[in-house]
């Protein structure tokens, strides 16, 4: 009997907390102009669709010391080089074709999206960048990295689906070679190409590419170049 009982009363308090819980979300609800949890569900995704991602300036901690390292560097050159190559990388996504991009680092980015999709089929329009900005500096004077972190919008179809509005971040990361000789010796990965074949670059020491005999000191040393690019 004792047991009954307190099936029953836990029948009932479960029963009561629904009743509670459910009210206090139509109340919320409805002070929201929503009517039901899916209306809420859908509004959700519609701001999702809506809002650009958010990003973290870091402009005006790194751009002084950036300035005084880098005297000559137009930062806000930078950053469109650095947009043009999101855009590029798009395109060749969507035409599932690397073969234009020389470097190493974006061109296995691009890759490893167009193998992600396997046999869809998708299609990117009405790209707009909302804004690009520094998100973070190094320099450990052998290499200085600036990293930069760009939100976007566009529309995105994929195989006969319609239409979809999407919100995107991506970042980008350009070094600058100030010491080969260290660099050499930290054996860091860098995605630098040379100009005119594409070949990567092995070894800093070089002074021309190993494939084609193209100079190529001067672009390691005196050059930004992209060194990576993720979508996060």
């Amino acid at each position: 009997m004792a047991f009954l009982i307190g099936v029953i009363i836990l029948i009932l308090f479960i029963t009561f907390s629904y009743i509670y819980i459910k009210t206090k979300i139509n109340k919320m609800l409805r002070s929201n102009g929503l009517t039901s949890l899916k209306d809420a569900i859908e509004e959700a995704k519609l701001e999702d669709q809506e809002l650009p991602k958010s990003l973290s300036s870091m402009d005006s901690i790194y751009m002084d010391r950036i300035s005084k390292d880098f005297p000559e560097l137009n930062i806000n050159e930078l950053k469109r080089v650095s947009e043009e190559i999101i855009l590029n990388s798009l395109n060749a996504i969507e035409k599932k074709n690397s073969k234009t991009i020389k470097n190493s680092k974006i061109k296995a980015f691009v890759e490893n999206e167009i193998e992600d999709l396997k046999d869809s089929k998708i299609s990117y329009s009405d790209i707009r960048i909302h804004k690009t900005v520094l998100s973070k500096y190094e320099n450990d004077n052998m290499v200085a990295t600036i990293y930069f972190s760009t939100g976007l919008e566009y529309y995105l179809k994929k195989d006969n689906n319609i239409n979809k509005k999407v919100q995107d971040r991506f970042k980008t990361e350009f070094i600058y070679v100030i010491d080969e000789d260290k660099v050499e010796s930290t054996k860091r990965v860098l995605g630098i190409n040379c100009p005119n074949c594409g070949a990567a670059v092995k070894t800093l020491k070089d002074k021309n590419c190993s494939y084609c005999g193209t100079k190529i000191i001067d672009l390691v040393k005196r050059v930004w170049s992209c060194n990576d690019i993720t979508r996060y």
